[in-house]
């Protein structure tokens, strides 16, 4: 009996020390997938990552990370007053293969893996995240469980709990849904894919006290099915490919008297990047919004930019430029390498492309822009400024608009600079009034951009095509010259060159009616108008004063 006691014995005790073993080995693995994976996320300037403590042990290990985060400084307010959004992470590492350590911790299942990680957040490690835990009270604000692989493959998945809360702060109320995220990543980050998802969240502001501006002060906020999806993966020229987007099934706010100030409905934006050519790379964004709200305007749009025809090696350049920079206009060696880097781009030939449409209340939008660049060579500045066109080689521009439409946007725009331009005098104005001179304003400068060519107007829509080719540039089949007329000093007869006002804006007064009875009178900028050849061979009134004889000095001249 005791022979057979004693060969289990012995083979328990190597049992439990290879187990040991291989925690421990699994153990300095965990640290080593640790490190790495720190180490391999995509460098921000602005933030910063590191492992301020790691204590490994034989069957779990602790650690923290400092997530520093870089605000840009506030000249204005200084940047005492901004709340540094820093905070810390702490990780509870279990060994595999079988996590035994974590036996009845919340979270940690019991799977044959390498490691299981555990992460949560530091809650005294800043102002935020100790606000967060009074709000949470007994519960962890963030958990995050990440089954790490034998081969270092990661699968998190990561949760906030839901959380309703009254009297806040600033705040009625708070609602929120609560957080899911489950995301599978690669040996070395060269993959990512996952899904991110918020079923609501609803801020409700106090209502302001009597005597105060409710202005400043915002009602309510309702957002609904937020997620957000990634699939990208690591390729030529150490970026990442791949699609990614982010979509919101409803947002809306409200002012304090639960007047609707915006909607969004099915808001989505997708970015994508591939490899179109051994060389080269082509990415695109894309901005689609099924219906918006905002004030009295309502409608539907989308806008897509496109960059083709980018130097592969080159956009690996500039994603490491953008990875050591914190403000290259700050710096300029930093700022003469990114001009260096795009130069670069040149040779290829890149293509940028700008889409956009959009249906309103007044009518539809349509545009689009083609860019075609190139590499013209030497570009001097200062002895020829224009060479700098060289590096545009062709373009395309389509504009569509309805003619209600765009009345209705450029009549918008003057009378808010008219209404801008009374304020700053202290004049009290009827806006009906300067409503009707915006109106009249508008037609009269599209009827001269009709005349000069400049737009067509088809119908109840105005449209213009420019294009650009060979150094030269046409608007709706009109050459227009780049480069300013040479001037003729001899056909001048000494006389000096009339010059237009400063900006080649004229003062233009204006009566409008003063509510308090009578006129006022405002001068108002408008553009300069053309000379009408045909107003020259109209006779003088009595109020403009005669023309010199012909042949008679200046000084001869009288006055009427």
């Amino acid at each position: 009996m005791k022979k057979p006691f004693g060969i289990i014995v012995a083979i328990l005790i190597v049992g439990v020390a290879a187990y040991a073993g291989t925690a421990y080995w699994l153990g300095q693995q965990a640290e080593r997938w640790y490190q790495d994976s720190l180490a391999e996320i995509p460098n921000n300037p602005n933030i910063k990552l590191s492992i301020t403590r790691y204590q490994r042990g034989v069957f779990s290990s602790q650690a923290e990370t400092r997530v520093q985060i870089i605000l840009p400084q506030n000249q204005d307010s200084g940047s005492s007053d901004q709340v540094d959004p820093s905070f810390t992470i702490r990780q509870e590492i279990y060994h595999g293969p079988l996590p035994l350590a974590g036996w009845g911790v919340p979270g940690v299942p019991m799977v044959w893996t390498g490691a299981i990680v555990r992460d949560t957040l530091d809650v005294n490690s800043s102002a935020w995240t100790r606000a967060l835990a009074r709000w949470y009270g007994n519960q962890e604000p963030m958990l995050s469980i990440s089954q790490i692989g034998f081969d270092g493959t990661a699968n998190s998945h990561i949760t906030m709990p839901p959380l309703k809360l009254d009297q806040l702060e600033d705040l009625q109320s708070l609602a929120f849904s609560g957080l899911d995220g489950q995301f599978q990543i690669s040996p070395h980050n060269t993959a990512i894919q996952g899904q991110m998802t918020v079923s609501s969240l609803e801020v409700v502001g106090k209502p302001a006290e009597s005597g105060t501006d409710q202005a400043d002060k915002f009602g309510k906020i309702n957002l609904r099915d937020f997620s957000m999806t990634v699939n990208q993966r690591k390729g030529a020229f150490d970026l990442m490919f791949g699609e990614s987007d982010v979509k919101i099934a409803e947002l809306r706010g409200e002012d304090q008297q639960a007047a609707p100030l915006f909607s969004i409905e099915n808001l989505s934006i997708t970015g994508n990047a591939s490899q179109s050519s051994p060389q080269q790379i082509a990415s695109e964004a894309t901005f689609a919004v099924d219906k918006f709200t905002v004030g009295k305007e309502s409608g539907k749009g989308s806008m897509r930019v496109a960059l083709r025809q980018l130097d592969g090696p080159t956009m690996g350049k500039i994603e490491q430029w953008g990875k050591k920079t914190n403000d290259p206009f700050e710096d300029p060696l930093a700022l003469n390498e990114l001009l260096t880097l795009m130069k670069a781009l040149l040779p290829g030939k890149p293509e940028v492309l700008l889409d956009t449409q959009a249906t309103l209340t007044q009518g539809e939008w349509r545009s689009q822009l083609t860019l075609n660049f190139q590499d013209p060579g030497v570009i001097d500045l200062i002895q020829n400024p224009m060479s700098v066109l060289g590096i545009l080689e062709k373009g395309l521009a389509d504009i569509n608009v309805s003619k209600p439409l765009l009345e209705a946007m450029l009549t918008g725009l003057i009378k808010q600079q008219l209404l801008t331009q009374l304020k700053d005098q202290g004049q009290a104005v009827d806006e009906s009034a300067v409503q009707a001179i915006a109106q009249q304003q508008v037609e009269q400068q599209l009827q001269e951009l009709v005349a000069a060519h400049f737009i067509r107007l088809e119908g109840d829509r105005y449209l213009s095509t420019a294009r650009f080719e060979g150094g030269k540039l046409s608007v709706n089949d009109q050459e227009i010259p780049l480069t300013p007329p040479a001037f003729d000093e001899e056909n001048m007869d000494g006389e000096a060159m009339p010059m237009e006002p400063d900006g080649g804006i004229l003062q233009e007064e204006q009566l409008l009616p003063d509510p308090n009875g009578g006129e006022e009178v405002i001068e108002i900028e408008t553009m300069p108008q053309e000379s009408d050849d045909s107003a020259q061979e109209q006779p003088s009134s009595p109020e403009q004063k005669p023309s010199a004889p012909q042949g008679a000095s200046k000084e001869g001249t009288s006055k009427p």
